[in-house]
């Protein structure tokens, strides 16, 4: 089976009569409340920039329904499918923007103008919102995840190892490297180097990159076996906690220095500093990931406005100031640490970006944000599908069965591509049926 991509298919559409007749418009113009649904800390980084919105648009007010990112999904999957109780904005995941690109649900942001702002993006970001057949773009990209391998600057220099994350990525920069910290660092049922052994080897696919555009499964990548020994060498040593990165025994590991190591998008800088640690500022530090792993991207999230929202103008307003300016790019970056997906505001505040971050260690020279920016420009346009999400949780299950059956990486690498390949056979075909729809598939 080939999927067949037609040249010059994904148009750059002009934007509508509509939209120029609101850009001209006083911003005075455009009224009402709107009800804008995510998930924390996305409201902070909103109200953040609230101000300058207000400024921008006084008559729009803001109505903000927040709960946990799980139960968001499920009711705006619920609300879009039931034609009514969606918000007039919503946040949608990284992981999920598959399944909402071909959405009939959603409204069109090319019928307000987007393509505008079509140089303004990274197209790794820009075309995952984009549908199959090319004609319609129905997210904005908010934020990227440059990910980063955070660390506990007060433990490395407890053991003895370097804090400066220059010298951590020299280190790490080889598999022995990373064995070698993670012994250094951990004591026997006491301190662990990471949650779970199994996130080395998801870092390699952190970016969802499971299929080609053939939608032929690839788990076969450079150093690959290299990883996975390095993980069941954590795992067998006793050096990993076998727990979830986002448990509550994790978030307490790594607020009382008992989980040393864990990696993520660089949005999680926020989350030490608001939710799981925000008392350990001078603990912390953060580099690129370890084992000579390539500058890559995890999450990020979009904003969607539903065709149900009885006030489209008001939304897209909202949107736009949010994510297609610098300024409200830059005051949410500033409150919540979620790296604009928009460049211009990379370059209109420079100081967010290079500036010394007092959260982080006082030897973290260059800043978090300083590397987050220079991996960021490096991450690759990749092909994102439905089945993702599900193959992306068999990272973790067939790992931990294939470890504790004491596979090889080879059996290990098996097994998980047969557990995916099982797990996604309804989704593939879904996938493949959306393609056909779109007229984008051959047999």
């Amino acid at each position: 089976m080939k999927k067949r991509l037609f040249a010059g298919l994904v148009l750059a559409a002009s934007a509508s009569l509509f939209a120029g007749a609101l850009t001209a418009q006083a911003n005075e113009d455009i009224s009402g409340t709107i009800e804008v649904g995510g998930w924390p800390s996305g409201d902070d980084g909103f109200k953040a920039a609230e101000a300058g919105f207000h400024e921008a648009y006084p008559n729009i007010e803001i109505e903000y329904v927040f709960t946990d990112t799980t139960a968001h999904h499920q009711a705006l999957q619920t609300a879009l499918a039931a034609g009514s109780g969606a918000p007039d904005v919503a946040m949608v995941e990284g992981a999920y923007i598959a399944q909402y690109k071909n959405s009939l649900a959603l409204a069109n942001l090319r019928d307000f103008g987007v393509d505008e702002y079509k140089d303004d993006f990274g197209g790794f970001k820009w075309n995952q919102a984009i549908s199959d057949d090319g004609t319609r773009m129905v997210a904005l990209p908010w934020d990227l995840g440059p990910t980063l391998f955070y660390y506990r600057t007060d433990v490395f220099e407890e053991v003895g190892l370097p804090t400066a994350p220059e010298e951590v990525d020299k280190l790490m920069s080889t598999w022995d490297g990373v064995l070698e910290v993670a012994e250094k660092v951990s004591i026997p049922g006491q301190r662990w180097f990471l949650p779970s052994a199994a996130y080395p080897y998801q870092w390699m696919f952190i970016n969802r990159d499971y299929y080609d555009e053939d939608l032929n499964l690839r788990l076969e990548r450079d150093g690959d076996l290299e990883c996975l020994q390095a993980c069941l060498d954590i795992r067998n040593n006793g050096w990993d906690m076998n727990v979830d990165m986002w448990s509550s025994e994790a978030y307490a590991a790594y607020a009382n220095g008992s989980c040393v190591c864990v990696a993520a998008g660089s949005w999680f800088s926020g989350f030490l500093k608001t939710d799981i640690d925000p008392d350990g500022a001078g603990h912390w530090g953060a580099t690129r990931l370890p084992g000579g792993l390539p500058d890559t991207n995890w999450g990020g999230s979009f904003l969607v406005i539903p065709e149900q929202s009885e006030n489209k103008e008001a939304a897209w307003a909202f949107v736009s100031y949010m994510l297609a300016t610098a300024q409200g790019q830059n005051d949410m970056f500033a409150a919540v640490d979620y790296f604009p997906a928009y460049e211009p505001a990379w370059e209109a505040a420079p100081e967010l970006y290079t500036d010394l971050d007092p959260y982080f260690s006082a030897s973290q020279d260059p800043a978090p944000n300083a590397i987050a920016t220079e991996i960021a420009a490096n991450v690759p346009t990749v092909y994102n599908t439905i089945m993702d999400t599900t193959a992306e949780g068999y990272l973790y299950s067939s790992f931990n069965a294939g470890a504790e059956a004491g596979e090889t990486p080879e059996q290990i690498r098996d097994r998980l591509a047969a557990d995916i390949e099982a797990a996604c056979a309804e989704l593939k075909e879904q996938q493949i049926q959306n393609l056909k729809d779109a007229g984008v598939w051959e047999e």
